[in-house]
């Protein structure tokens, strides 16, 4: 074998010793490179970081001026005169009161008060049988023969016993026979209760009444 064979067929030893030098003499060249940069950087300072401003505070609120209304006065309308009306009074009787003094046990003594009397006043009223006082049968013969008839209106007295004191009449019938016999038969026949005054004492009273002459069957 010749030496230039030997020389191409290096060993994988010397191969990787080679490349060893060469990765030693890059990596000095870096780190040094890399010192040197490191160098020339400037320093820098850090420092605290300041907050900003705080924002100014919010404006106040400003007072409200309260506006003070002045009441306008009320006007009331004119008043009017007018009556008044008052109640009435009430009148209640007084009791007479007398102290008779007659000792130290004795008091006032209270009279009563009399009540008002009541009225008894009526007037005169007429027996059951008025209607049998005068009757057809009582009837004028001559009136009857002649047709006469007619209503009489009399007034009579009647006394405190109740009987008839007088007789007159007041409105005609036209015949003085009707008028004559009714005043007689009245006069005779009729009878009352007697009328009272206001304390209930008989007394003589007036009295209006009338009555119809009629001829029977007509």
């Amino acid at each position: 074998m010749s030496y230039t064979d030997q020389t191409k067929r290096s060993s994988p030893a010397s191969i990787a010793a080679v490349i060893g030098v060469h990765v030693a003499i890059a990596y000095g060249l870096i780190s040094g490179l890399a010192m040197k940069v490191i160098r020339d950087i400037p320093i820098v300072t850090v420092g605290q970081i300041l907050p900003d401003d705080p924002p100014p505070p919010p404006p106040r609120d400003m007072p409200v001026q309260k506006t003070t209304r002045t009441p306008q006065p009320t006007t009331l309308p004119p008043v009017r005169n007018e009556e008044v009306l008052r109640p009435q009074e009430t009148i209640v009787p007084t009791v007479t009161t007398v102290d008779l003094g007659a000792g130290p046990t004795s008091g006032p003594v209270v009279l009563p008060v009399n009540p008002p009397k009541p009225n008894l006043s009526r007037a005169a009223v007429p027996g059951a049988d008025r209607l049998r006082w005068i009757t057809t049968q009582d009837y004028p013969s001559a009136a009857l023969r002649q047709g006469i008839s007619g209503t009489v209106v009399i007034a009579a007295t009647i006394g405190a016993d109740g009987k008839v004191q007088s007789c007159e009449v007041t409105q005609s019938s036209g015949s003085q026979m009707l008028d004559d016999t009714t005043c007689r038969l009245y006069a005779r026949r009729a009878h009352f209760t007697p009328a009272l005054d206001a304390d209930g004492n008989a007394v003589t009273a007036r009295r209006v009444d009338r009555f119809r002459w009629q001829i029977p069957n007509e």
